[in-house]
């Protein structure tokens, strides 16, 4: 009897993940175990298989391959596709790839990381995206998200999707103003069998306009929004909090409801050099727009809880009434010291319109991103493997509280685990291992509690039969 991999199924390993199974086309990675993985590598349609040549963990593996439907017996030999043969990668396995593409922008948009309209940061030749995308396959990556910039006003965006589909990755999510996204654009993903998520930008009914320096903006969003919602495409919006659009939240909610937004995160305008020269005076402090987000969460599930919300640094709200207060990330013990300082940056990276490796793009805006390296120099591949880059995702919370002699000393350094670096770098000392001083805020002042308080009543109050698992989740 011949054992084969089904169709769908690739076998692929990398630095410290060594043994994982991918399923196509949605690059779905499974974990394995390793008598499983060992017994998947005899599933290559042409090793000839019996009971008596397998012991009993083997033929145990080879049971459960079946079950889970990932292999099919062949009575003759069926060797398996070359791509589904054991690929091992020399370098870190991240999930999927942030690609700022361009540093080019169709809007002028007051609070821009990399002063799009400008083009600051540039961004790499045909040629040279081309290349990237090469060694992004050599690295085993196998998704790609694609953003700016504005991503679609590269002329060869198409030359470089398909490049990325040539090597078998996937174009996970693409981040757009809407303002060049027509029923061309969905046609040409349709035609290639794509359905990318879809992320675009929307700063409040009323507002968005102004904050995207672009008159018909808001307009030429919700369309896109609702051609999206039309295709079936999956679409989420980022939704940028100042004064002036603070209190127009639950309007803004129900018009991206309309259009088929089905999940929303909304943050505080980050204060870069743009917006502090831009803002005509809409720039909330910290405590300000804490202010806002706990008098709207009443508001959230007396509207029924109306779609996934995350109001940054404040909460994550849930459909199905349930929500976790964010600053609440550890328990208070030192279990947390073992954990990475930032959990995302270890699955996932972010390249510049230049081709810098960057754990996220919000570290654009800091001069701190120059300690980290450009692909174009040292190659991906050492990025992801022996670079500041890798020795800066590496660390821990035990490192963070040996350089920090404040959050050392900090009475909930066990709560907060020293916060998030990118905000670290956006406030305070503009250290990577500084403090963040929304973290600090949100304990020291009892916003953490408040914003608990607040969700816990507006749950009992609003939406008690759906929030019988409400809190942390």
């Amino acid at each position: 009897m011949f054992y084969r991999l089904k169709p769908e199924y690739a076998l692929r390993g990398w630095e410290k993940f060594s043994c994982a199974l991918v399923r196509r086309p949605d690059n779905a990675v499974k974990a394995l175990s390793r008598e499983v993985f060992q017994a998947l590598l005899l599933c290559d349609g042409e090793t000839e298989l019996s009971e008596e040549r397998l012991d009993k963990r083997l033929s145990a593996a080879l049971s459960q391959c079946e079950k889970e439907g990932w292999t099919e017996r062949r009575r003759t030999p069926d060797p398996i596709g070359a791509d589904q043969a054991y690929r091992y990668y020399k370098n870190r396995y991240v999930d999927h790839v942030f690609w700022s593409v361009t540093g080019r922008c169709n809007f002028r948009c007051r609070h821009c990381f990399m002063d799009a309209p400008e083009g600051a940061l540039g961004e790499l030749s045909t040629e040279e995206a081309l290349a990237l995308i090469d060694e992004m396959a050599a690295c085993g990556v196998l998704r790609v998200n694609l953003t700016g910039g504005e991503p679609l006003v590269r002329r060869d965006f198409w030359q470089l999707v398909d490049r990325i589909r040539s090597h078998g990755m996937v174009v996970g999510k693409i981040y757009t103003n809407g303002w060049l996204l027509n029923e061309s654009v969905l046609d040409e993903l349709e035609s290639r069998g794509m359905r990318p998520g879809i992320s675009m930008s929307f700063d409040g009914v009323g507002w968005h306009d102004w904050m995207r320096g672009v008159e018909g903006a808001e307009e030429a969003a919700l369309r896109a929004l609702a051609l999206c919602r039309d295709r079936g495409l999956k679409t989420d919006a980022e939704l940028c909090i100042h004064r002036g659009n603070q209190d127009c939240l639950p309007q803004t909610i129900a018009a991206l409801g309309r259009a088929g937004v089905t999940h929303v995160k909304a943050s505080n305008v980050a204060m870069t050099k743009l917006w502090r020269q831009s803002s005509e005076g809409n720039a909330l402090t910290d405590e300000e727009y804490l202010e806002a987000m706990i008098r709207y969460i009443p508001e959230y599930f007396k509207a029924g809880c109306p779609m996934d919300l995350v109001l940054a640094n404040a909460i994550v709200l849930k459909r199905d009434g349930s929500w976790h207060v964010i600053a609440e990330f550890y328990d208070g013990t030192e279990s947390c010291l073992d954990c990475h300082l930032c959990s995302n940056a270890r699955m996932s990276c972010y390249v510049t319109p230049e081709g810098r490796l960057l754990p996220c793009m919000p570290m654009t805006s800091s001069p701190q991103q120059e300690r980290f390296p450009l692909i174009r120099e040292i190659g991906l591949s050492r990025g992801l493997s022996d670079s500041f880059y890798m020795d800066f995702v590496g660390r821990r919370v035990r490192d963070l509280l040996a350089a920090n002699a404040e959050c050392a000393a900090c009475e909930y350094r066990y709560r907060c685990g020293g916060g998030c670096r990118a905000t670290a770098l956006l406030y305070g000392s503009h250290d990577l291992m500084g403090c963040d001083r929304i973290m600090c805020l949100l304990w020291k002042k009892g916003y953490a509690e408040r914003i608990r308080q607040a969700a816990g009543e507006a749950a009992a109050k609003y939406a008690a039969p759906r929030a019988k698992n409400a809190g942390r989740t």
